[in-house]
């Protein structure tokens, strides 16, 4: 019951997240508002500059520390849901797989 009980929280804090105020700031930054822009409406990643239709929200520095991996539920939460736009960026899917393969490795190789 353990790891089901996990996934219904991380759906549940997913979901949340989706409505999270920092998270709308920084897509609200990426937006491409220039409507003489053929990609008016798209969104630019702040890694590699290429416009996108869709942008992942993406935390600079991870939820789950690669280095310690998971702590505790406290920690991860403060961790997810950061108060600061700052601590986020907006990534295309490339950028942010890549991140996350390379966040990844790290952890299985601290384990």
């Amino acid at each position: 019951y353990e790891k089901r009980l996990k996934k219904i929280i991380l759906a549940g804090l997913g979901k949340a997240w989706m409505f999270w105020p920092p998270r709308g700031e920084v897509k609200r930054r990426c937006k491409i508002n220039d409507r003489n822009d053929v990609h008016f409406g798209w969104f630019v990643c702040e890694q590699c500059g290429e416009h996108r239709e869709k942008l992942e929200i993406d935390h600079i520095n991870p939820c789950i520390k690669p280095s310690e991996g998971f702590v505790s539920w406290d920690e991860y939460i403060t961790r997810r849901f950061v108060f600061d736009a700052k601590e986020l960026q907006g990534l295309c899917h490339t950028c942010h797989k890549l991140k996350s393969k390379a966040e990844n490795k790290a952890r299985r190789e601290n384990k």
